[in-house]
């Protein structure tokens, strides 16, 4: 399981983005592990997911082979307001990705958004208190294993 932040979305699906050879194992680790998929949800991250528009048709896709997974919009809403009265920096702007890590229990993202991993790497944003991995790059192609095949939380 592993959230795709979407300012990764060209460099796992478009194998012309010049960084693709970084992040095209997470791709093909969805595809070729067993229960292994995308997780989203909530307003704010359907809401970037609309603007994708070059990438939906593979979304779609992916979603008919059970490589997606939905998790509870209002859940995951309920919390990054939590998120944002817990934390007022301006430059916490993902609380979105946060909170699908949180209330689905999923721990491991994609992300090349620098300025969001010390955010998503704070234990006290997490109720279980455990800090997800990020994937940023072939450097983290270990972490696309098992291990983080996980019972996902309050799926929709």
């Amino acid at each position: 399981m592993i959230v795709l932040d979407t300012n990764s979305f060209s460099s796992v699906f478009d194998s012309n983005c010049s960084d693709n050879s970084d992040f095209c194992y997470v791709l093909r680790w969805v595809l070729k592990q067993e229960h292994a998929c995308f997780v989203y949800g909530g307003t704010k991250y359907k809401c970037e997911l609309r603007k994708m528009t070059k990438y939906l048709r593979i979304v779609n896709e992916l979603n008919k082979k059970g490589k997606i997974a939905e998790i509870s919009t209002q859940l995951i809403d309920d919390n990054e307001a939590d998120l944002k009265r817990i934390c007022t920096d301006a430059a916490f702007d993902d609380e979105h990705i946060v909170a699908i890590l949180n209330i689905s229990g999923c721990k491991l993202v994609c992300t090349k958004d620098i300025k969001a991993m010390p955010y998503i790497k704070r234990k006290a944003f997490y109720s279980d208190m455990k800090v997800p991995q990020i994937y940023s790059g072939v450097g983290n192609k270990d972490l696309l294993n098992v291990t983080y095949i996980v019972e996902l939380k309050n799926r929709c």
